[in-house]
């Protein structure tokens, strides 16, 4: 059987590749892209576009794959597994950044105090004897290191789902739109 087609682009023979992902020249795009997510959600007023700055990296981190493997048709599926490793460096980054200013407001009694404060609005405007029973509860089992370290943790998982499902769609979404570019060409 006679090999697969093969083309030149630019002059340089290229053959076509299977949906295979050369993860040694994709993790670099990928961090910089995830790092740099993480960053723009860290700060304060521009962290309002967040999901924007996620969708963003996996956008980012196929362009650069792109540029690292030219040639190469990235399908939504290989776009998806690239903007999902973007969104694993970003949280990481985040996770790390999480942490840190956790220790520095618990340290310093602001996080509780903000977390109490907001607790106690809710309770005010619910006039329901039940429901403040429990926020009460809820207060009380955030003061102890148990409790904080408990919502700490369940804070950073949902962090994590979030972020690695927003930078896979935007790796999906930067995948079809350049697949798209290409066939008008």
């Amino acid at each position: 059987m006679p090999p697969g087609p093969s083309w030149t682009q630019g002059g340089v023979p290229y053959a076509p590749q299977g949906n295979a992902i050369h993860w040694d020249l994709a993790w670099k795009g990928a961090l910089l892209a995830g790092v740099g997510a993480a960053i723009l959600t860290a700060i304060p007023f521009v962290s309002i576009g967040c999901c924007l700055w996620m969708l963003g990296a996996g956008v980012l981190s196929v362009s650069m794959y792109r540029k690292r493997v030219p040639g190469t048709l990235i399908t939504p599926g290989m776009g998806m597994k690239l903007g999902a490793l973007a969104g694993v460096f970003g949280f990481m980054v985040n996770a790390v950044m999480t942490v840190l200013s956790f220790v520095v407001f618990r340290s310093s009694s602001d996080f509780r105090r903000a977390m109490q404060e907001q607790l106690e609005k809710q309770m005010a405007s619910n006039p329901d004897p039940k429901a403040q029973a429990m926020v009460k509860q809820f207060m009380d089992w955030m003061s102890t290191p148990q409790g904080a370290a408990t919502f700490v943790v369940l804070m950073l998982i949902v962090l994590g789902v979030v972020f690695i499902v927003i930078t896979a769609a935007g790796g999906a979404l930067g995948a079809s739109m350049s697949g798209r570019r290409r066939e008008f060409r």
